[in-house]
């Protein structure tokens, strides 16, 4: 299937959106042209809607211009609230930054013309956790999986329930499935790179595929307990593998990991609702 969102964009490096300063203390203004690939390339339902990692990504670079130098090991309690549609006027999306004196860790809000759109605590400490998916879970997949989803059987599946991916955020080459757990290979082998937007997007796309032929809701994330850094990471990634657990029907638990299985980030507790 063809889509508007197919015609947008090649494989060219996507650049985010400009943090531009506000002028009220530790606030940025970001706004999204409607033509920038994370609303041209993210239809749901027809609508061109902000992908909510997209917000995680503004808390990630605000929060660099915030506290210079110090290093975020991990997200708490993020919460989506409202979507960011693309037929909104979008010139006052924002993010803003709440930082106790003497505290290891910084509350950010995403909200767009005063409305609240996104929010979570960013952790300048580390994290002694384990990965969410182990490398067990990828051996027990390797060994079992009868279930090996395509890309474009992938893609045409997330038509058919309403999304429509564009290039960019189409990084997943193939799914494998063993019951509620799944391995995910993220590639770059049409020219498109991968940078933390889509690599957090498609990540999420390899739960949804484990669903695949159980039924067809379009689901979007709500909350997530955590996301932690487990090495630091240089974008563009060539491509990442993505171990997956379903925990129920509307929670999962991820790890990304770089092309030689060494982990990079996890996910936990990630809180999905049937979108729109």
């Amino acid at each position: 299937m063809t889509t508007r969102a197919d015609q947008t964009a090649g494989p060219a490096a996507v650049e985010p959106p400009r943090l531009l300063d506000t002028g009220e203390p530790d606030t940025f203004r970001v706004p999204v042209e409607t033509g920038h690939p994370y609303l041209a390339q993210h239809l749901v339902q027809g609508r061109r809607v902000l992908p909510g990692v997209a917000c995680l990504e503004m808390a990630l670079r605000g929060a660099a211009r915030v506290r210079p130098g110090a290093r975020p090991f991990a997200v708490r309690d993020a919460a989506w609230l409202r979507p960011v549609y693309g037929d909104e006027p979008l010139d006052e999306l924002s993010v803003a930054f709440r930082t106790a004196p003497g505290a290891r860790e910084t509350d950010y809000t995403v909200t767009n013309r005063g409305a609240l759109c996104a929010m979570g605590t960013l952790l300048f400490e580390p994290q002694d956790r384990a990965l969410a998916v182990g490398l067990e879970v990828r051996d027990e997949i390797c060994a079992h999986t009868r279930s090996h989803l395509t890309r474009a059987e992938i893609y045409e599946e997330f038509s058919n329930m309403g999304i429509d991916y564009g290039p960019y955020f189409r990084r997943n080459s193939y799914v494998q499935r063993h019951g509620q757990r799944s391995l995910a290979w993220l590639s770059h082998n049409d020219g498109t790179r991968i940078g933390l937007v889509n690599l957090l997007d498609c990540a999420f796309q390899s739960g949804m595929a484990i669903s695949i032929g159980e039924h067809r809701d379009s689901l979007m994330p709500f909350s997530m307990g955590h996301m932690v850094f487990h090495a630091p990471t240089r974008f563009p990634l060539g491509s990442a593998f993505v171990l997956t657990e379903k925990l129920s029907p509307f929670r999962t638990n991820f790890t990304l990991f770089d092309e030689d299985y060494e982990p990079l980030l996890s996910v936990f507790d990630l809180g999905v609702k049937p979108a729109l």
